[in-house]
């Protein structure tokens, strides 16, 4: 048999958690097609002379669902050793979209998301289709967003649903996972997403469970109220008989740190009555997200222009700084969460202004309060500011990476001087907490990074090197491979990922990327061996 390529004198680490062993791995029409001793006739062969052969990784939050419409090479992925990234994160996304809020989910998500000029589609079949005709570089998975969802009943309306409202949401979650999404995203910051009511959640739940799907969940606070946030989630995902995984799991603020412990505590006794939690993560010390999380929830309701007009109003202006100076409340104040404003950093402004400054920086230069700098830099940028915020401690993000449920991801933010995670996850978790720290063996973490991403998606022909599994494959050397971004310099591609093939195409080579644009956008009801290929686990 004539085999593509053969990637000879390979140290396989396969995805499972096995330990390593010494192979040739053959790749033909796509698939893995021999793992062996001998070598065999190939059409290339590639000596990686002990390097690491191992499964693609899986970006398991991403928010490139419209760059890749601009950037369909997605470079910063590819130089980490992603091959497939999941979309359609924390509840707000492009798909399903009614024709006249499509102007009103483009302005809410253009932080989050970036900007593209027309939207041509309505439902998550065809944003998929679109986005397929993109051809872009790297694999993509997309979650149906809770949010866009429950505009298409209420608007972007803050109310309880009608028995009929919901009933109509569950019929479009089902035609959402028909057309391909994998699971329902919530994001319980981020309007209109945060406007879900539980009983509402409990009944989307229960088609999840029928469909054998899961929930994915930005929980309601992961600064005070974490632990209590998670037992919510999870209870929710019981009653209605789905399975729950945890966006981008933290905890933050000072005051809290450690409580990880109580958090995998309470994953331990979910465990024990039968529901299997599973989580994501990025690793480092500051989350990022739009800069208006930082207003209390009343102050982010309503439009953009709603929004603005409070800042512009004095009263309004004195009221919220009330609120995010007050130790009181039980919504997430990422404010005293950071603990100063040099904490918060501007990463991207609509303008390009003050990117890579900080809340006090700017307060200094202006001679103003930093909580009016906050006001003024949201109002002159028309809300468009995205940030970072030390909010974390070490020992809870090691703590959660030692745990096996967990999966990785960048939850990476583009445009300005992003969070160094959108360009940096994979190849730091290598570096730093596998080859400096030891808080991972590799193994370990090339389950984390592949085979246990693969299996909550329900791949089951991907995230391992096994015979007849798709060519998703990353050659490095881990003694090499370096996280080059930094807040500082975000930009630097990650180094040491020498080769990266998709779908049995190399797409890069010596560290390059090479230009081929293999990557597939998967659906969740695509065929495997003649059945539909569940949107769930499936153990290998």
């Amino acid at each position: 048999m004539s085999t593509q390529i053969e990637f000879r004198n390979a140290t396989v680490v396969d995805g499972s958690g096995s330990e390593p062993y010494e192979a040739n791995v053959a790749v033909e029409d796509g698939t893995i097609a021999t793992i062996g001793d001998r070598p065999v006739d190939a059409d290339r062969v590639i000596d990686v002379d002990g390097d690491v052969l191992a499964p693609g990784f899986v970006d398991m939050h991403a928010h490139s669902e419209l760059r890749l419409f601009d950037h369909p090479g997605a470079v910063e992925k590819l130089t980490q050793g992603f091959t497939l990234e999941v979309g359609g994160q924390d509840g707000v996304s492009v798909a399903p979209v009614l024709d006249d809020h499509r102007d009103g989910w483009a302005q809410r998500v253009e932080t989050l998301l970036g900007r593209k000029a027309e939207w041509e589609w309505n439902s998550v079949g065809e944003f998929l289709t679109a986005l397929s005709i993109a051809d872009p570089a790297i694999n993509v998975a997309y979650y149906a967003p809770h949010g866009n969802l429950r505009s298409l009943v209420a608007g972007f309306e803050d109310r309880e649903l009608t028995a009929d409202e919901i009933d109509s949401m569950r019929t479009s979650l089902e035609t959402a996972i028909d057309e391909g999404a994998f699971a329902l995203s919530k994001g319980m910051i981020y309007p209109p997403s945060s406007y879900g009511r539980d009983e509402e959640f409990v009944a989307l739940a229960e088609v999840l469970g029928e469909r054998d799907a899961y929930m994915v969940s930005h929980v309601w606070n992961e600064t005070d109220y974490v632990v209590e946030s998670i037992e919510r989630y999870i209870d929710i995902c019981e009653r209605g008989g789905c399975q729950p995984h945890v966006s981008h799991l933290k905890v933050g603020g000072e005051d809290n740190w450690g409580r990880s412990a109580a958090v995998l505590d309470v994953f331990d006794a979910a465990n024990e009555r039968g529901t299997e939690v599973t989580f994501d993560q990025y690793p480092y010390t500051a989350g990022s997200t739009m800069l208006t999380a930082l207003l209390p929830p009343w102050a982010r309701k309503g439009d953009d222009t709603e929004i603005l007009a409070r800042l512009r109003d004095d009263d309004a202006r004195r009221e919220i700084a009330a609120d995010i100076r007050s130790p009181e409340g039980e919504w997430e104040n990422l404010a005293r969460a950071a603990g100063s404003w040099d904490n918060i950093l501007l990463t991207r402004t609509g303008s390009g202004a003050h990117e890579g400054e900080t809340v006090a920086d700017v307060a200094a230069a202006r001679d103003v309060e930093p909580i009016d700098a906050l006001f003024d830099v949201l109002l002159e940028e028309s809300l468009d500011v995205t940030m970072a915020d030390f909010i974390m401690d070490e020992g809870d993000i090691e703590r959660f990476l030692a745990d096996e449920r967990g999966t990785i991801c960048s939850d990476g933010i583009f445009g300005g001087k992003p969070h160094p995670r959108a360009i940096g996850t994979a190849a730091r978790i290598l570096e730093r907490y596998v080859r400096e720290r030891e808080v991972l063996g590799l193994p370990e973490a090339v389950y984390k990074l592949a085979g246990h991403p693969a299996d909550v998606l329900g791949l089951p022909d991907r995230g391992r090197i096994r015979e007849g599994y798709v060519a998703d494959l990353v050659v490095f050397d881990p003694d090499d491979v370096a996280e080059r971004a930094t807040y500082e310099e975000p930009l630097n591609l990650s180094a040491g990922i020498e080769y990266v093939v998709i779908d049995g195409e190399v797409a890069v080579e010596g560290g390059i990327p090479t230009g081929t644009r293999p990557g597939t956008v998967l659906r969740s009801t695509e065929e495997w061996d003649g059945d539909s290929r569940p949107a769930v686990r499936s153990r290998a």
